[in-house]
């Protein structure tokens, strides 16, 4: 059955039996300290995963040298890609990110792949590892190939009580689990990667709400159903306005953040508007990356707050038609326009777009001749195309133009000859340079707006004109900004709070009565200062003087109560926190919430589309 050890072998057990450690402690430092941030309990039980990993390869091929390279190689490789995803979105790789590899590589061109000294020490010690491995020769003392398959399925066994045990509230309790999806950073850090990666897998299928059912739903919608078929829509002479929406990419302000000075104002026009203009700070679900969640937000009305942290609903829930505020306002008589001036495929808009009730989508190829700034199409390229559709049109035909730009998309790390960054940041010395070019790219952002408002402020048909941001930059972008200010905890509560706050815009080419509008869905700006992103919708209707969907009229009435849902934090209005991961002892209101969000996203069979057009 099993064949005796030759004393040969016991150096190259004694490296198997040490190396799963080291890798271990390899691609956590590559991130973190594991010293300073990991106890022991929870260092113990990632190292079982990394045993797991080259036990599985070692019974597989049954030789030390096979099983120590291969299952360094695989190590050195995640940790690589998770280092990287880091440094380019901020946040760690998800098991959902797998979806977005098309995407991905779609800007990989786009980055920097450098590493610092520390990390090329890391990937020097992973090499090391590598070379050991394949000289060791210890062969698994195994003839059989009966008690072969047994160790096999020996192995796997314990993959999946491993990983079983891993999702397990108990073994969270005993091990002193981090549960705060909010800095998901420090959930990392301080859970290890392997027990964060397969602990967060067990989201990857969402489950229906505890108290979840249709007739549920139409409890809840009955009230606002009723409600909108009082109101009255207008009659036939009724003139609906051109609606433009303006997701601005990376469009922030900094400032927010910590004090700072620049040489020159980077956002002077947005800030110069005060006549019929709502102004306001959005708290989206995202930082650094993965645009579509905030787009996805405001065109459906849901909260990334009940998916699992690091989803993308576009690729990965999003399977057919779904009501949206296009398919709203094309019931409305609009004709529908997205813009999008990269790849069709990305983030699945292509499809997404045309579930969703987009007339016409246009991609990438449809800006052949626009101004590019670095490597993208300029904001006022497609700011050149909405005036376009706008002029071909037929009079008096309202429009809606959804425009998802790319101007100021990631990195900022390389030079280009037609780009010239002229916003430097007083006191920085130099070590600023990478938010000195994102600022001179939200300035020419703000130029560019300034364009498009006055080109259609010219215009007799009325136009209302929102504009925002999707998510702030990634963290080594702002980085100086907490230098600069003595912020050394980036993950307390505040700081982590502001790097997911963007600023909104609506304006209107003729009178509006901002007051009014604030009183009309009871919500006070200059008391709050931000809402999150679901909320959108409903204040663009309100201020358009568009008829709103019952379920519109829902949020307008829990906005004044619950003003931020994210995938990060719900918050009232007394300024109290609920933590995503206390769903069960949430406030009710809020759970109703969470059943109309899988109603809309996941029952499309038993879905009443009225309520959410």
């Amino acid at each position: 059955m099993f064949k005796k050890i030759g004393i040969s072998e016991i150096p190259s057990i004694f490296i198997w039996l040490v190396t799963p450690a080291v890798s271990f402690w390899l691609l956590e430092t590559l991130t973190h300290s594991v010293s300073e941030d990991m106890e022991l309990p929870i260092i113990a039980l990632n190292l079982a995963f990394y045993y797991l990993l080259y036990g599985l390869i070692l019974v597989l091929s049954k030789r030390s040298f096979i099983s120590l390279s291969l299952g360094s190689l695989l190590v050195m490789i995640v940790g690589l890609v998770d280092y990287y995803v880091i440094q380019f979105r901020s946040v760690p790789l998800y098991p959902w990110d797998i979806f977005s590899v098309g995407t991905a590589m779609s800007v990989s061109d786009n980055y920097s792949y450098s590493l610092d000294k520390e990390a090329m020490m890391i990937v020097a010690g992973f090499i090391l590892l590598i070379l050991v491995g394949l000289f060791t020769r210890w062969r698994l003392p195994m003839k059989n190939r009966q008690y072969h398959l047994l160790s096999v399925l020996g192995v796997l066994t314990l993959w999946a009580l491993y990983g079983t045990s891993v999702q397990m509230p108990e073994v969270h309790d005993a091990v002193g689990f981090y549960e705060y999806h909010f800095t998901p950073n420090s959930f990392y850090q301080l859970n290890g990667f392997a027990v964060s990666f397969i602990s967060n897998m067990q989201y990857l299928d969402v489950s229906k709400p505890a108290d979840y059912s249709v007739k549920k739903v139409e409890e809840i919608m009955e009230p606002y159903a009723e409600e909108g078929e009082k109101k009255e829509v207008g009659g036939a002479d009724l003139v609906y306005p051109n609606i433009i929406v303006v997701m601005n990419e990376a469009f922030s302000d900094p400032a927010v953040l910590g004090d700072f000075e620049t040489n020159v104002d980077y956002m002077p026009y947005i800030r110069s508007m005060t006549e019929n203009t709502v102004k306001g700070n959005l708290m989206v679900s995202v930082k650094g990356g993965n645009t579509a969640n905030t787009e996805y937000e405001f065109l459906t009305g849901n909260s990334m707050a009940f998916l699992p942290a690091g989803s993308i609903p576009y690729q990965q829930y999003i399977r057919g038609e779904m009501p949206s505020v296009a398919s709203q306002l094309g019931n409305l008589g609009y004709e529908t326009f997205a813009i999008h001036p990269y790849r069709a495929n990305g983030w699945n808009r292509n499809k997404v777009y045309e579930y969703f009730g987009f007339n016409t989508s246009y991609f990438r190829e449809s800006f052949s001749e626009a101004p590019i700034i670095r490597e993208y199409t300029s904001d006022l390229g497609t700011y050149q195309k909405i005036v376009d559709i706008y002029n071909s049109k037929e009079s008096g035909q309202p429009m809606f133009v959804f425009d998802v730009t790319m101007q100021n998309h990631s990195s900022y790390s390389k030079e280009y000859d037609n780009f010239t960054p002229d916003v430097e940041v007083l006191g920085a010395n130099g070590s600023a340079k990478l938010l000195e070019r994102y600022l001179s790219l939200i300035k020419i952002s703000d130029e560019a707006f300034a364009q498009l408002v006055e080109y259609f402020s010219m215009v007799d048909e009325p136009t209302v004109i929102l504009m925002f941001g999707d998510h702030q930059p990634a963290d080594w972008v702002v980085a100086p900004i907490y230098s600069m200010n003595g912020i050394t905890d980036q993950n307390s509560w505040s700081e982590s709070a502001e790097r997911y706050q963007v600023p909104f815009v609506l304006w209107a080419n003729y009178d509006i009565d901002e007051e009014a509008i604030e009183q009309e869905i009871s919500y006070d700006f200059s008391k709050y200062g931000t809402l999150s992103v679901n909320y959108l919708s409903t204040i663009l209707f309100e201020a358009a003087g568009l008829p709103m969907s019952p379920f519109q009229l829902y949020m307008k009435d829990i906005m004044k109560d619950f003003p931020i849902m994210t995938a990060n934090m719900f918050l009232d209005d007394q300024g109290t926190y609920f933590g995503v991961n206390m769903i069960q002892s949430l406030p009710e209101e809020i759970k109703d919430y969470a059943i109309l969000n899988y109603n809309l996203l996941f029952d499309a069979k038993h879905r009443n589309n009225a309520y959410y057009e």
